[in-house]
């Protein structure tokens, strides 16, 4: 993947979002994100519902998220699963060995953690995982899924981190052979405001979105046409 390509993703698909401006609500709440992935146990199920499952993820049916007790589900999942989490705060796509064997296991652990609760489906399942480490976790839809041939069940195979990790190496080094800033996540997040918005979206956030235009949305990359 080059570095021309995941700009006009992310230049897209800042308006096809209309500024992000969900995704940066939530991003731009460090306080709040801090105690999700550090002391969990702090935040109340009030909270997490309303700022994970309704802002966010935008799970439309409250009668699910009452008759599955959602949020208190994922809450205890991610309180029982913070060795894990707290295992890799430190790594992103780009510093994370994905073959060490410490690090393979946290991350099937933190995936399969979340399988057995009903009601949450991958791209939600996906969206809370990232949150959790924005800068290692990528997002995924079904339309994704499909493409890659991926599982139709809750997991996510080590090969689709491989294949991203992979994407985030090429725009990197394609970057960094182009422009001087300090890296393609910086100077993406600097043009398009969401820097100015209070937070910086991370490099495995921005393929997200080139996938999300060019998998899920059949969108070419660069588009066909440009004005002059």
């Amino acid at each position: 993947m080059k570095f021309s390509e995941l700009s006009w993703a992310a230049f897209c698909f800042y308006y096809r979002s209309v500024g992000d401006k969900k995704y940066g609500r939530i991003m731009s709440d460090t306080s709040f994100i801090s105690k999700l992935r550090e002391t969990p146990s702090d935040i109340s199920v009030s909270e997490f519902e309303q700022k994970i499952l309704l802002d966010f993820v935008s799970i439309q049916s409250y009668d699910l998220l009452v008759q599955n007790k959602l949020a208190e589900a994922i809450l205890a999942k991610i309180i029982n699963l913070q060795a894990a989490i707290s295992s890799l705060q430190n790594y992103t796509i780009l510093n994370c060995d994905l073959s060490e064997k410490d690090v393979a296991e946290a991350i099937k652990v933190i995936y399969s953690g979340f399988n057995d609760i009903n009601g949450l489906w991958v791209t939600g399942i996906s969206k809370i995982i990232h949150v959790l480490n924005n800068a290692l976790f990528p997002t995924l839809n079904p339309d994704i899924m499909d493409y890659f041939g991926l599982q139709s069940d809750k997991s996510v195979p080590a090969d689709w981190l491989v294949l991203v990790q992979q994407n985030a190496q090429e725009v990197a080094k394609d970057f960094k052979e182009k422009e001087s800033f300090d890296s393609p996540e910086k100077f993406l997040s600097e043009k398009l405001g969401y820097t100015s918005s209070g937070y910086q979206k991370s490099l495995i956030k921005f393929i997200d979105e080139y996938y999300w235009l060019h998998v899920g949305d059949g969108f070419p990359i660069p588009p066909l046409w440009i004005p002059s």
